[in-house]
């Protein structure tokens, strides 16, 4: 499907399923998408085959070639492959706009921006809330800001949905930290709960009383727990971030320290096949 005849080249950083989904979405509207799979795994250049993505070099030949980059990565990695990026348009000419789509808290987001914008490259902070594009969806919604927020909307005429917010750096991982705490925390929460129940011998009172007492609630976790499992990796990290994000309130870093630790060991149990 192409959505807009004006010519548009994005680099995209990370192939796991929502950079892969995002970069396809684009691609399939008109955009000339470009990665690089360097020491990326098999799977990943299947994805990106997949999804339509032209295959580069490396970072340096995004710097080079892209207007615009999008970093769509684990939270741990976000940081690092900023420096990575900024390293690889050392000398760079006409700088292009990075935008950090990552689930990191604004400290981190800010840290992210310090990196890039010192390398001379224009910098957008951004939040992804909810699943990877597809028809008949208006999301994701891509909450961003920075100075250059205006250039990333240019995406929305290539199908993805992208809302500005005013505020300095950091106010768009602000959202998302905030939408992440409770949407991954109530699914920790409830997943951990329904675990200690099976454990205890009491799964099936515990999920006849809820459902009935609880019906939209238990509605929404009986959907979101099973597909957490195999993103439970990733959300170890995001976890982290929001415990840091949190850290003013009290209690708050503790209680989403834990749930990484929780995400951390289903990730594990996963990648052993005992889930």
């Amino acid at each position: 499907m192409q959505g807009n005849t004006t010519y548009l080249r994005v680099g995209l950083i990370g192939a796991g399923e929502m950079g892969s989904g995002v970069g396809g979405w684009l691609a399939a509207h008109g955009v000339d998408m470009r990665t690089t799979l360097t020491g990326r795994s098999a799977a990943s250049a299947e994805r990106i085959a997949r999804a339509g993505i032209g295959v580069v070099d490396d970072l340096a030949a995004i710097a080079r070639s892209c207007t615009m980059v999008l970093s769509i990565v684990p939270p741990d990695q976000a940081l690092g492959v900023a420096e990575s990026f900024a390293a690889a348009y050392a000398g760079g000419t006409t700088a292009p706009l990075f935008i950090d789509c990552n689930a990191v808290a604004p400290e981190t987001a800010r840290r992210i921006a310090a990196v890039i914008t010192a390398a001379g490259i224009r910098f957008v902070d951004a939040g992804i809330i909810g699943g990877t594009p597809r028809e008949g969806s208006d999301g994701p919604h891509v909450y961003a800001c920075g100075a250059d927020v205006a250039e990333f909307e240019q995406l929305i005429a290539y199908g993805l949905t992208v809302r500005a917010l005013d505020g300095p750096i950091g106010t768009a991982s602000a959202l998302k930290m905030c939408y992440g705490g409770l949407t991954k925390g109530i699914t920790g929460i409830g997943s951990a709960m329904f675990a200690c129940a099976e454990h205890s011998g009491v799964s099936e009172a515990l999920e006849k009383e809820f459902s009935t007492s609880q019906p939209a609630l238990y509605a929404w976790l009986t959907r979101q727990i099973p597909t957490m499992y195999p993103k439970a990796y990733r959300w170890d990290g995001e976890m982290r971030e929001i415990a840091k994000f949190g850290s003013p309130e009290p209690g708050v870093p503790a209680m989403y320290n834990g749930l990484a630790e929780r995400y951390a060991a289903i990730g594990v149990a996963q990648a052993k096949g005992n889930v």
